[in-house]
């Protein structure tokens, strides 16, 4: 049976660089973002590059495409939970029928990060909160805590958080997925400007920038007031990370 993997992230959470390996596999037909259509056109105010007018641009038709190339063969779509949380929170059919895995960083960076792409981004953009009751929504509906992934530990130990992520989804762990060229993957192109780093990657590695991010947020109250209202959702969900 063909799998359909959902890894159901925040922004700047190490996410796409998660995908890029799904991408260089090659036994995936890999979505990136696909929600997001939904969430905004070529005229939003947040930054965009070459907008695809081919892709549907609702829920129901966003998933319907996911679900048909399901019936072609397996399906990784990664996604952020506030581009749809209305309608994914009440779609138990959908989530029921993937692997839903979730991805989480520590907030002082991914808010940072955000800021620099972003600096005007609004309070349910940063996606923890969001990506909390998606969480409690799967917790609940399969009876199970799912799988949760702390980008950090991806990053400094990747191969051995994505054997054990290839061994939760009960696939071959390919160790060839593990670098690439550095290109833009055709699935980026919209939110290409969002992706310079993954981009310019040949594989997953751990940047040196934990303090130089938390001397940001004590220097802008704005951003503190980010912080802590999204942190302690991220505590949570770190309490059950693999």
């Amino acid at each position: 049976m063909n799998k359909m993997v959902g890894l159901w992230a925040h922004p700047r959470s190490r996410s796409t660089v998660l995908e890029r390996v799904f991408i260089e596999r090659g036994d995936f037909q890999v979505f990136h973002e696909p929600f997001a259509h939904m969430a905004f056109c070529e005229a939003s105010a947040i930054p965009s590059d070459e907008w695809d007018h081919s892709l549907p641009t609702t829920y129901e038709g966003i998933k319907a495409q996911l679900i048909e190339a399901k019936t072609q063969g397996n399906v990784f779509h990664k996604d952020m939970c506030y581009h749809c949380l209305d309608d994914l929170k009440v779609d138990q059919d959908f989530l029921v029928q993937q692997h839903n895995i979730f991805i989480i960083r520590e907030p002082a960076s991914s808010i940072v990060s955000h800021h620099r792409v972003h600096p005007d981004m609004p309070l349910q953009a940063i996606g923890h909160k969001a990506l909390y009751e998606i969480f409690c929504v799967v917790t609940k509906l399969t009876g199970h805590v799912p799988y949760v992934i702390n980008a950090d530990d991806l990053a400094a130990e990747p191969e051995r958080v994505m054997r054990k992520l290839c061994d939760h989804l009960q696939i071959e762990f390919l160790p060839h997925a593990m670098t690439w060229k550095r290109e833009c993957p055709s699935q980026w192109k919209t939110w290409r400007s969002w992706h310079v780093a993954a981009e310019n990657s040949e594989r997953i590695v751990l940047p040196d920038n934990q303090q130089v991010d938390s001397d940001v947020l004590d220097h802008s109250p704005k951003l503190k007031a980010l912080y802590d209202y999204h942190r302690p959702f991220y505590a949570r969900m770190n309490e059950f990370c693999q």
